[in-house]
């Protein structure tokens, strides 16, 4: 795997989403002073050579697997998008391996037909647009403020192979980690963004409902990208939640809090 390992303490994993790069996670390299930062390409994406077997529970298993590599026995994780149903895979494949779990702008289940027409919209656009056309769509899409400059910026967290990436599609939108949220018992964040257009609001709300020991944590006026068009108070929030979470370690997470309360960040 090609991977970037940056700086010292506890290791924090970082999985970046569909068609997506470790590249696109630049813009936390600033928490390497904190902690040892792991960073992969996922098999079918990025600079790895490999395309051939491409699912969730794929990419999970090739995680942990770096993971060993390195001598790495556990980590707090963290996923965006896709890289969300990747980390629910690690703990469901090996919860012993995870410290803490923070999960961006994800879903762990979709309705089958919400999921089909994604999937046959995106297939649709990659056949009607060239490649570069699809990647500036896509980045759009991803933004709440749609400036020239910050599409260029989310244009290069991008780099689309077609085939691993509907397999790769194909396979999120059968992911269902619903029946094990309820007995995930490490400290567990949940981002979302008001304006997101790739994953509905919705989604992490009904992740929430089935674990309701996890953290909400709402940014206003951000899309897709929180740790793009808001990287430093997403650092900031990464940051006090994974010492939060130390501060924590040995007692009992799977208390359950009160609702549905969830802070908004303007």
């Amino acid at each position: 795997m090609h991977y970037v390992d940056i700086g010292q303490g506890d290791p924090l994993v970082f999985i970046h989403g569909l068609g997506s790069i470790k590249e696109s996670w630049q813009y936390q390299y600033e928490l390497a002073t904190h902690y040892r930062l792991i960073i992969p390409d996922l098999r079918g994406h990025g600079e790895s050579e490999e395309d051939q077997a491409i699912s969730i529970a794929q990419f999970a298993e090739d995680v942990c697997t770096l993971l060993d590599r390195l001598e790495i026995r556990q980590a707090h994780f963290c996923g965006l998008s896709m890289g969300g149903l990747v980390v629910q895979e690690i703990y469901r494949q090996q919860p012993d391996r995870v410290q803490s779990i923070i999960l961006s702008n994800t879903f762990s289940y979709t309705p089958y037909l919400f999921g089909y027409l994604s999937l046959k919209e995106r297939m649709r656009n990659l056949q009607l647009l060239t490649l570069d056309e699809y990647i500036t769509l896509t980045a759009t899409r991803c933004l709440y403020e749609k400036t020239p400059d910050l599409i260029q910026e989310a244009k290069s967290m991008f780099v689309i192979r077609s085939e691993p990436y509907i397999a790769s599609s194909q396979s999120a939108i059968q992911s269902n980690y619903l029946p094990m949220l309820p007995f995930v018992k490490v400290p567990t964040l949940l981002i979302g963004s008001l304006y997101d257009e790739v994953i509905p609001l919705y989604s992490i709300y009904q992740t929430k409902w089935f674990m309701p020991q996890a953290e909400v944590i709402i940014f206003d006026k951000c899309g897709h990208l929180p740790n793009l068009e808001r990287k430093e108070k997403y650092n900031e929030i990464l940051f006090d939640f994974i010492e939060e979470s130390k501060r924590k370690k040995g007692t009992c997470m799977h208390t359950v809090l009160n609702s549905f309360n969830a802070r908004t960040v303007k």
